[in-house]
C-alpha cells in the first residue's frame, strides 16, 4: 500500500467527492458519508442546494476513484486508532464551495455493520 497522510486522505476524499458531480454544478454544500467495515466501505453522496438535497444522478465513477476513496477511508480510520486509541465506523465529509471542508467521524457501528455480527 502506499503511504498516505492525512491531508492527503483529505484531498482524496474531496476530489472523489467531487466527481461524483459535473465541474460546473452550483452546490451550498456537498456530503459523502461513508460507513466503514474491516474490509468493505458503504458510501452515500447528497448535494445540498438552496434546501434540497439531491443525489447524483447517472454519474459513474472509474473503478480506481472507488479503491482510492477506500485506501484513503481505511487510512484515517487506522490513523485515528493509532492516535487516539478510538475506532471509528464511519465518516461524513462535508465540503463547501469555497473549497474549505469539514469531517464528523461516527463511533457506533451502523445496522449494516451490526448485520454479521
Amino acid at each position: 500500500m502506499i503511504n498516505m497522510n492525512t491531508e492527503q486522505a483529505y484531498s482524496v476524499i474531496a476530489g472523489i467527492l467531487s466527481a461524483h458531480f459535473e465541474p460546473n454544478e452550483v452546490f451550498d454544500r456537498l456530503e459523502l458519508m461513508v460507513e466503514i467495515g474491516d474490509g468493505a466501505t458503504r458510501r452515500q453522496v447528497w448535494k445540498h442546494f438552496n434546501g434540497v438535497s439531491s443525489q447524483p444522478i447517472g454519474k459513474r465513477l472509474p473503478l480506481q476513484a472507488g479503491a482510492d476513496l477506500r485506501r484513503a477511508v481505511f487510512f484515517l480510520r487506522d490513523n485515528l486508532l493509532e492516535t487516539t486509541n478510538e475506532q471509528i465506523w464511519g465518516l461524513v465529509f462535508t465540503l463547501y464551495p469555497d473549497s474549505s471542508f469539514n469531517i464528523d467521524y461516527t463511533y457506533e457501528k451502523s445496522d449494516w455493520l451490526k448485520c454479521g455480527e
